[in-house]
C-alpha cells in the first residue's frame, strides 16, 4: 500500500513540475517571434541567416538554394534596425547575406543586386559600423587543421577528471575563466542559437544560492566560486523544442567543464533537478533573469596539491552501447 501511494505522490509531483515548466515556456519562450526584444530577435536572426550558412557550406551547393531564408532574413533586418539596440547576430545576418550574395552574384545577377541595395539602406541605418566578420557564412576546412586538435593522449584528459568537492584558496584569475568561457561556447546548439548564460557568484552571494541546492552538505560552506548555468528560453519556438533548452543548455555545461579541466580547473556539479517552489525561491534570492532556465549549478575551484575523491567507477561498455545495423 505504501508503494502505492508513494508512486501516485511521485507521479502528482511529476506533474507539477511539468505544469511549472510549461507555464514558463508559455510565459517566456520564443513563440512570439518578437522583434522587439534585442535578445529575442538575436536568436531569430540567428537561425535564419544559419540556414544561409548550411547553404554556403555545402561541396556541391545548387545555385539558388536559400533565396527564401536571404529574403525573410533582409525583411527581418529592415523591422529590426528601425527598433533600438542592435545584436551581435543582426551584426552577423548582415555579413552572411553578403558572403550569401557574393555566392549567388554569378548566378542570379539581378536578384542579387536587388539584395544588395537593400542591405546598403540597412547599413545605412545602422548607428555603429558593422564590422567584417571574417569567420562567417562557410569556411574551408581541411583535414590538418581537425588533426591539430587532436589531443596526444585523449583518454589521459578525459579519465584524469574527477568531481572535486574542496579546492585551493587560490583564486581563480578571471582571464581563466572568461578564457575557458569562449571555448565552451565552441558547444554545439540548435540553430547555432547559444542560447548560454552563465552567472559567477562569489563569497557571501555563492552560499546564498547554496542554500537553496540539496546536494553540497559537508562541503558548500567552503565553495567560494559557484558558476550558475542557464538557457534562455527565448530562443526556443516551437512545441517540439519544449526540451530543447535543456539539451543545449546540458552540452554546453560539459563543454565548459572539460575547458576549465583543460585550464588546470577543477569543478563539481550540482544538479537542479528541483521543484517549481525550489526554483522560484532561488530566483527570489538571486537576481536571474526570468528568461533563464537553470540547468545546473557549478562549484569551481583548483585543487589542492593532495585531494581525496569518490572513484565513481564506469559501468561496462557493453551496457550501455548497442550497435543497429541492417546488415
Amino acid at each position: 500500500m505504501m508503494d502505492r501511494v508513494k508512486v501516485y505522490a511521485r507521479t502528482l509531483f511529476a506533474g507539477f513540475g511539468f505544469l511549472y515548466d510549461l507555464s514558463r515556456f508559455v510565459r517566456y519562450g520564443g513563440w512570439r517571434s518578437s522583434l522587439r526584444s534585442v535578445e529575442a530577435r538575436n536568436y531569430y536572426m540567428v537561425k535564419l541567416y544559419h540556414t544561409l550558412e548550411k547553404s554556403l557550406s555545402f561541396s556541391h551547393r545548387k545555385p539558388g538554394s536559400g533565396w527564401a531564408g536571404a529574403q525573410a532574413l533582409i525583411l527581418a533586418l529592415e523591422r529590426s534596425f528601425m527598433l533600438h539596440g542592435i545584436g551581435c547576430h543582426d551584426l552577423l545576418a548582415i555579413s552572411v547575406l553578403k558572403k550569401f550574395a557574393d555566392a549567388e552574384q554569378p548566378h542570379h545577377p539581378q536578384k542579387t543586386a536587388w539584395l544588395l541595395q537593400r542591405l546598403l539602406k540597412v547599413e545605412a541605418q545602422c548607428q555603429q559600423p558593422v564590422p567584417f566578420f571574417q569567420h562567417s557564412g562557410a569556411l574551408d576546412y581541411d583535414r590538418s587543421a581537425f588533426d591539430k586538435g587532436r589531443l596526444p593522449a585523449p583518454e589521459q584528459f578525459f579519465l584524469s577528471r574527477y568531481s572535486l568537492r574542496e579546492f585551493s584558496p587560490v583564486p581563480i584569475p578571471v582571464e581563466e575563466l572568461r578564457r575557458a568561457l569562449e571555448m565552451a561556447m565552441k558547444a554545439p546548439s540548435a540553430c547555432n542559437r547559444q542560447a548560454w548564460h552563465v552567472y559567477h557568484l562569489k563569497g557571501e552571494m555563492a552560499q546564498r544560492a547554496l542554500a537553496f541546492q540539496d546536494g553540497n552538505r559537508g562541503f558548500g560552506h567552503k565553495i567560494q566560486d559557484l558558476l550558475i548555468i542557464t538557457s534562455d528560453l527565448r530562443a526556443f519556438v516551437s512545441p517540439r523544442e519544449r526540451y530543447q533548452h535543456w539539451i543545449d543548455g546540458g552540452m554546453f555545461a560539459m563543454s565548459l567543464i572539460l575547458a576549465l579541466h583543460a585550464l588546470g580547473i577543477a569543478s563539481c556539479c550540482l544538479n537542479w533537478s528541483q521543484s517549481g517552489t525550489a526554483d522560484s525561491r532561488l530566483r527570489k534570492a538571486i537576481k536571474i533573469s526570468a528568461q533563464h532556465s537553470v540547468m545546473m549549478m557549478l562549484a569551481i575551484g583548483y585543487p589542492n596539491e593532495q585531494n581525496r575523491v569518490c572513484a565513481s567507477p564506469r559501468r561496462p561498455l557493453h551496457e550501455i552501447y548497442t550497435l543497429l545495423s541492417a546488415h
